[in-house]
């Protein structure tokens, strides 16, 4: 088994052998459930308007910036990667190391995700308003013009909501845990210490079906993943082949800058290849 962090967008990785012009206003487009959709979108308006870097920054809902905001910020991010063409995407954690180092009072988070772009070489921040509804969250997407601080467009992508987005929405992002998110003040990434291979299922074997499944593991202090959770799948049942044997692997516990063994909420690979 090769195991490498992937320097691009540093998740955990581990390989298993088997324009829209920008205008001077924000421009509001209807309302998708598809995700790919929605990152074709808007990856082809950042081809035609000629931007060269954008990050996405963790979503916030109503005055607070949660675990939700980072898993669904997550899921656009690996949605984006795939379209990428004639720009760069840059690593979500760069942005964690800029905004979570210490508190940020909520109702400077916009601005101070703006000023961590900024800081990062970024020409347009994508971010996200969580409004929780009955059934489903409605998420406005906006890409931010970061030297001039100003929407320019705006999306509306609908998630049905679930008993685990409830749960990670009463979750803050705090300086100090309980959870981590990815490079969060200076946390280090899990490594794996035991890491079966994930069995391919009979449909995906006979349709010769190959990829990486992205999930987002909870890794708790004792290097188990409390929670796995879906960002990028893959058909005929390889997401919960990959979702369940990232719950049988061990791993070294990511650390704070003391040493000391802390929870963390990370994107982790898996890659089926046949042989």
């Amino acid at each position: 088994m090769n195991l490498s962090i992937l320097v691009r967008r540093a998740p955990v990785f581990f390989a298993v052998l088997f324009c829209f012009a920008f205008g001077p206003a924000a421009r509001t487009f209807g309302e998708t459930t598809d995700l790919d959709d929605l990152a074709k979108r808007l990856s082809g308006a950042l081809q035609r308007a000629q931007i060269q870097t954008v990050i996405i920054g963790d979503f916030s809902g109503g005055d607070r910036v949660s675990l939700q905001g980072a898993l669904l910020a997550d899921q656009l991010w690996f949605a984006v990667l795939q379209q990428e063409k004639g720009f760069r995407t840059l690593n979500r954690g760069l942005l964690h190391r800029q905004l979570y180092g210490h508190e940020v009072p909520n109702a400077a988070f916009e601005q101070a995700q703006i000023e961590a772009a900024h800081v990062l070489g970024a020409e347009v921040l994508i971010t996200g308003k969580i409004q929780r509804r009955a059934n489903d969250l409605n998420i406005v997407i906006t890409a931010v013009n970061v030297s001039a601080g100003r929407d320019i467009s705006q999306w509306n992508w609908v998630v049905p909501r679930t008993t685990t987005l409830d749960e990670l929405a009463v979750q803050p992002i705090q300086a100090k845990g309980p959870v981590y998110v990815l490079e969060q003040d200076g946390v280090s990434t899990p490594a794996c210490l035991y890491c079966p291979y994930p069995q391919y299922s009979e449909v995906a074997r006979k349709e010769k079906i190959e990829g990486t499944v992205v999930v987002e593991a909870m890794i708790d202090a004792s290097g188990r993943a409390a929670r796995v959770l879906e960002l990028r799948g893959l058909p005929d049942g390889l997401t919960q082949r990959a979702m369940e044997v990232v719950q049988q692997w061990h791993f070294k516990a990511a650390q704070n800058a003391d040493g000391r063994a802390v929870t963390v909420m990370v994107p982790v690979d898996v890659t089926f290849r046949l042989m």
